[in-house]
């Protein structure tokens, strides 16, 4: 929290009088770390000198109850100013009227926004109105460990979904004590049966044509049978059902396992333990037929409609957006920065960048972002995809089971949007 601190030294009425001009800015992060969190602190301190009588107070909510504590403060009516907004989340909350449109403060910029022209495209995402203002990319890709994969033998980092199962289970079986991969079981561990299923299934999207879910196909439930069986047999470490974020991480830096499927965000982590030629990043593994859909994630900043002043919100945005303060941010947070000129800097042409930008020069990486237009897609990816992925892991629900499930819930949240159309 930002709070103006006055001397006693004054009168009682200039005391009053600041108090009385003071604009307080409520701001919430949601993708929170100690580094990331002090980085956004001394962002908020250089704000507040450029706009005297403004106070930031910064609410940081950690990730795996974020959603929620996020959906019960708009319901409840709660003055926030900005939100930290990943794109899954914006079909939601702009279904409960939470979100300001903020094409009017595009306007302001003109044809010279600081934001890049890719970034710009995709702030549209969602009803082909500008929701929020991304800030960076999160692309997924596979982090290995050098050392661990020679010691279990295995010749060459896998390139498809068949090679990346064995070098698994190789790893597991050949070094004691230690694992193949990384598994994420709670919240965000989507993202790991999401590859499973784009590799096997061929498809970059959810759906057929008729809004029908992919995920219980042949193909789709042999995905979801390869992830159980993989954990099952003992690929990953049993603990890894629970695994979040950080965990997942640690699981990798510790070399308790050798594989690790994460965004550029991980590097912030891996690369403070460990030197940079004990792992690698190389694209995710495709399946046979060839391709696979990596999801570029997105994160940026929204206007709360429950703002008094959106104004000054939207001021506290375009300050972030600024070259320096997004490249600044972007290289601690680690995502490919959405200003404009950014990624060209020396700091993102490093050796651990190769694997992502492989996978945005390859067409067979067939890079997408979620289906940001479902209001159910927050719901489903960070509580209903947990909850049932982790009973399928424990045993408690058969692939078959787990993928009418899941494809029940999206046929019928998608055909509902197709009607609406």
């Amino acid at each position: 929290m930002r709070k103006l601190l006055m001397a006693a030294a004054g009168t009682a009425a200039l005391l009053a009088a600041a108090s009385a001009t003071a604009q307080t800015l409520r701001v919430v992060e949601v993708l929170t770390t100690p580094a990331r969190t002090q980085l956004f602190e001394n962002l908020i301190t250089a704000f507040e000198s450029e706009n005297p009588g403004v106070e930031v107070e910064l609410i940081s909510i950690p990730w795996d109850t974020s959603f929620e504590r996020v959906l019960t403060m708009t319901q409840s009516g709660e003055q926030i100013d900005v939100f930290e907004m990943p794109e899954r989340w914006i079909s939601t909350l702009d279904g409960a009227g939470a979100l300001v449109d903020l094409q009017t403060y595009f306007d302001q910029w003109g044809d010279n926004p600081p934001i890049s022209e890719g970034a710009m495209e995709q702030a549209y995402i969602y009803d082909d109105r500008p929701m929020f203002v991304p800030y960076g990319f999160f692309i997924r890709a596979l982090f290995y460990n050098r050392e661990m994969l020679e010691e279990a033998g295995v010749e060459s980092p896998p390139e498809t979904l068949d090679e990346f199962i064995a070098a698994v289970m190789q790893v597991s079986e050949n070094l004691e004590g230690r694992y193949g991969y990384c598994l994420r079981g709670a919240r965000g561990g989507f993202v790991g049966w999401w590859l499973f299923m784009s590799a096997m299934t061929g498809s970059s999207e959810w759906w057929d044509e008729e809004g029908n879910s992919i995920f219980n196909t042949p193909e789709g439930i042999a995905a979801i049978q390869a992830m159980i069986d993989l954990y099952q047999n003992g690929g990953a470490p049993p603990d890894s059902v629970n695994w979040a974020f950080n965990e997942q991480v640690a699981g990798f830096y510790t070399q308790n396992c050798a594989f690790l499927d994460q965004d550029q965000d991980a590097l912030i982590q891996v690369t403070e333990r460990l030197e940079e030629d004990q792992f690698s990043v190389i694209p995710v593994p495709l399946g046979p037929h060839g391709t696979v859909t990596p999801p570029m994630g997105m994160s940026g900043w929204s206007i709360s409609t429950a703002s008094p002043n959106p104004d000054l919100a939207w001021s506290f945005i375009d300050f972030m957006s600024q070259y320096d303060n997004n490249l600044e941010w972007a290289k601690l947070v680690g995502v490919v920065p959405a200003a404009e000129g950014a990624a060209d800097d020396p700091y993102f042409q490093s050796d651990v960048y190769a694997g992502f930008f492989e996978e945005l020069a390859d067409p067979r990486y067939d890079l997408r972002p979620w289906p940001a237009h479902l209001p159910e897609l927050g719901y489903f990816f960070d509580v209903m995809a947990v909850e049932t992925s982790q009973a399928a892991l424990l045993g408690q629900m058969t692939a078959e089971e787990l993928a009418n499930e899941w494809a029940e819930f999206l046929t019928e949240a998608q055909q509902a949007y197709l009607q609406a159309q």
